[in-house]
């Protein structure tokens, strides 16, 4: 191998800053890829690096271990991008909740997401004791984007935020995403949560559980 050559491929291990992200990006889409065409036992961390066209080194800094990185699988599926908020400060609560809950609900139900749900489930039984709950990062995830939404004017309080966040998924997300994974068309679904989150939105103002915020 010439110098030249080399120096296209690399030395390998841990990538410049500029490019840690998108090696990232790599890994996680080849990871999604692989659970989803090879299921949880069918996959493995090596393969995925191999197929992200990375290093071992790369994927092992990153996740400890394959229940780490099905985990990030499903938080970067289903989760809001770090530093990023999905709703502007100047936006009234309603309108923030109205925007959370068509994002979250269409991430939920957009294919890759049932897919990755319904792997969850047939493959439980095989996360017992690995520390991987995955079924609870479905709802985890949301819940976090709608506290985020809630809290938006007070980021410190936003822990506070996690309980009417819960009360609004409940009401919003669990029944779609129930009747897609058994098989009803995505869009109808789609189409009907606006009158859905509003709904919720109701319930969680005549329950008090958003006297607090603005």
């Amino acid at each position: 191998m010439t110098a030249e050559v080399a120096a296209k491929r690399g030395r390998g291990g841990r990538p410049p800053a500029d490019r840690a992200g998108d090696v990232e990006a790599r890994l996680l889409a080849a990871a999604t890829r692989l659970f989803l065409e090879r299921g949880y036992d069918g996959t493995t961390c090596d393969q995925v690096a191999l197929d992200a066209g990375a290093g071992k080194a790369s994927i092992y800094a990153r996740y400890a271990n394959k229940g780490a990185l099905f985990t990030a699988v499903i938080d970067n599926m289903l989760g809001r991008p770090p530093g990023q908020s999905e709703v502007a400060t100047e936006t009234p609560l309603r309108e923030r909740l109205q925007t959370v809950g068509m994002s979250v609900l269409a991430d939920a139900l957009h294919p890759d997401a049932l897919a990755l749900l319904r792997l969850v489930v047939s493959e439980m039984p095989r996360f017992a004791g690995t520390g991987v709950h995955a079924e609870q990062l479905f709802w985890q995830a949301g819940v976090q984007r709608v506290a985020g939404a809630i809290a938006v004017r007070e980021p410190d309080h936003a822990t506070q935020a996690v309980e009417p966040a819960q009360q609004f998924i409940e009401l919003v997300l669990m029944a779609p995403l129930m009747r897609a994974l058994l098989g009803e068309p995505v869009a109808p679904l789609i189409e009907s949560a606006p009158g859905r989150i509003d709904g919720a939105i109701a319930a969680l103002e005549a329950a008090g559980a958003l006297a607090n915020w603005t």
